[in-house]
């Protein structure tokens, strides 16, 4: 998790449908919708958002907040589709608006810099902490153009904790699934310093 960084709206687009993990896993009753349901949303919480692997899954809006405006701003996640404002405690403390044309940025590079336009410089901040926030979109409209494999993840993440329900087991307990670990580090995005 980033420091600094928070989701401000949370996706509400559905990542996968209970019936299709039901298909999935090749559970054919409905005793278990309840757990079932649980374990997915748990599951996207392990992989989803600033707390997860650094990626937003589906459409959500983060917040990077800072004591004063750097050099470069580095805002940490992906994929980032827009930046949608930034704002600043100015040097009277009055909450403002930046105007988009006085900035900057690149959604192709990663992670995606902010910088002022050219021929220009970053307001003066009142010295409080949080002055400069910034709220960007991230994620995708639509499951279908989620990576397959961060839902295969979600999956396998659901099956294993599906099979393995208890703290304590019998026999002994598997850790997740090499396979789910490798698709995580693949897509993880790495701590980002402000």
């Amino acid at each position: 998790m980033w420091t600094g960084v928070s989701v401000v709206t949370r996706p509400t687009g559905e990542l996968i449908t209970l019936a299709r993990l039901k298909a999935r896993l090749r559970i054919d009753h409905n005793d278990d919708d309840g757990l079932l349901a649980d374990l997915i949303k748990g599951a996207i919480a392990r992989v989803d958002g600033p707390s997860g692997i650094g990626c937003a899954l589906m459409e959500q809006t983060w917040r990077k907040s800072m004591d004063c405006f750097p050099c470069v701003i580095i805002l940490p996640g992906a994929p980032i589709k827009s930046i949608a404002a930034i704002t600043y405690v100015d040097a009277e403390g009055a909450t403002q608006t930046l105007d988009s044309a006085d900035y900057r940025f690149d959604l192709d590079s990663e992670p995606v810099r902010i910088a002022p336009a050219y021929g220009t410089a970053w307001p003066s901040t009142r010295h409080v902490i949080g002055a400069v926030k910034i709220d960007y979109r991230l994620g995708e409209t639509e499951a279908a153009n989620v990576e397959q494999d961060l839902i295969d993840a979600v999956c396998l993440i659901v099956a294993h904790r599906y099979e393995n329900r208890e703290a304590v087991v019998a026999e002994s307990a598997h850790e997740l699934p090499l396979g789910v670990e490798w698709i995580l580090n693949e897509h993880a995005r790495g701590h980002v310093a402000s």
